[in-house]
């Protein structure tokens, strides 16, 4: 607020010149300064805006902008997208109160009927890190968001559209899985691992196996120990290969800050296999 104070306390813009540049106005202002609510302190004399004087009036018409831009935090956009096909059309933002801090998740509304879930951190003193966590279809048929509007108290995001009304969980703990360590990486300050599976989080809950990680999403330092109980219950697949044929490789991260490893192993070494590349299966 002290950042906007500073612009509207500043220079007009002004257009100057035979190509009519916004130039800095340098000429006198008229009293009250446009700007001042009538009534206040310094405009005892003047009631209401229709008091003002037709200098004030023309004034305003002319130089209905002011100089100096109002920057946002760290004088950044705090979400970019480019390349992309589609636009923003609707934004609120929650407060949630995760273990370590507060932090501010934004929900974005898209033109094509889908909803993002995006928080931004700071990465250094200087720089901020945007994090997706999730994106959501909210709508059967595809249709622009025209409105959203949260409800803390239901943990309901309500999204509206031309052809109706829709409403989405604020939380979706359930789609990281169940081990501590999807539920660390997805760094949703709305979920934590509670010891058995990754469930919306709660400050009054008191639990020692609680984990969170919203700065960091470090499952080696969260998980030590936790990760042994969850994946006793997981099944393993053996993926076989046949000399001189392909095989498709598919494993789906439970989140976007999870990154999926394939190793090839022959004989006793591993070798990372990087995507779109074909590993050619002799006889072992």
């Amino acid at each position: 607020m002290a950042d906007i104070r500073n612009v509207f306390n500043g220079p007009f813009s002004h257009k100057h010149g035979h190509n009519y540049q916004w130039t800095v106005y340098t000429g006198k202002i008229p009293y009250p300064r446009p700007g001042t609510c009538p009534g206040g302190t310094f405009t005892p004399g003047i009631r209401t805006s229709k008091d003002f004087s037709d200098e004030a009036v023309n004034f305003m018409r002319a130089h209905p902008l002011m100089y100096h831009p109002v920057y946002p935090i760290h004088r950044r956009p705090l979400v970019v997208r480019t390349g992309v096909d589609y636009r923003f059309t609707a934004l609120v933002v929650d407060q949630v109160d995760a273990v370590d801090a507060r932090y501010e998740v934004l929900f974005l509304g898209t033109d094509r009927g889908t909803v993002q879930k995006v928080i931004v951190l700071p990465k250094d003193p200087s720089t901020m890190e945007e994090l997706t966590l999730e994106e959501v279809e909210v709508f059967r048929t595809r249709a622009a968001v025209k409105t959203m509007k949260i409800s803390s108290k239901r943990q309901q995001l309500y999204v509206s559209s031309e052809a109706g009304l829709t409403q989405v969980s604020l939380h979706r703990c359930g789609v990281y899985g169940r081990a501590c360590s999807d539920c660390c990486l997805a760094r949703d300050p709305y979920c934590a691992w509670d010891g058995e599976s990754c469930s919306a989080f709660t400050p009054a809950t008191k639990r020692r196996s609680r984990r969170q990680d919203v700065k960091h999403g470090d499952p080696l330092r969260q998980c030590r120990g936790f990760n042994a109980k969850v994946e006793k219950r997981l099944r393993e697949t053996v993926q076989f290969g046949v000399e001189g044929s392909s095989t498709f490789l598919e494993c789906q991260s439970r989140s976007p800050q999870a990154t999926v490893k394939w190793l090839f192993q022959r004989g006793g070494r591993r070798k990372v296999v990087r995507k779109n590349i074909q590993v050619s299966i002799s006889a072992l």
